[in-house]
């Protein structure tokens, strides 16, 4: 069972930095000085969620706000649960969190590499591929109805 917690603690927002860490910086080479930023605080501006299976944590993602759009950042699940829908689960969640805040749109850049699980999660490409952290992304998006 796929849980998603807003992280509303130091200690929970500590434990998505430790996901994201192990994701984008071990596995993927992202240096620690660009993975993390100003956003990375708990504030009325941003949301971070826990991304939970049973006891265990396994993903994480912030979600900013702009206007009318959430935008997903930081999206990532641990190697070991990926490909079982997790991931695909945790989308959904964070929608239906956005939708029910009167948001009308997700927004996030995608790394170009995983474009066909966003676009099979209902979104589109809207931007040139273009280099974010050593990496190909483009935008994506999502009207939410």
């Amino acid at each position: 069972m796929l849980d998603m917690i807003p992280a509303q603690t130091q200690d929970e927002l500590k434990r998505c930095f430790a996901i994201r860490h192990a994701v984008f910086c071990v596995e993927r080479g992202v240096s620690p000085d660009i993975e993390r930023d100003e956003w990375d605080v708990l504030s009325l501006g941003c949301d971070h969620f826990l991304i939970r299976e049973e006891v265990a944590d396994i993903g994480a993602l912030r979600c900013r706000y702009a206007g009318d759009a959430a935008i997903i950042q930081r999206f990532c699940v641990l190697k070991e649960h990926r490909k079982s829908g997790v991931g695909r689960d945790a989308l959904y969640a964070v929608e239906a969190h956005c939708k029910a805040a009167g948001y009308k749109r997700m927004e996030l850049d995608a790394k170009f590499e995983v474009c066909g699980f966003y676009e099979k999660c209902g979104y589109t490409k809207i931007s040139a591929p273009f280099e974010e952290a050593g990496i190909p992304h483009v935008k994506m998006a999502k009207e939410l109805f």
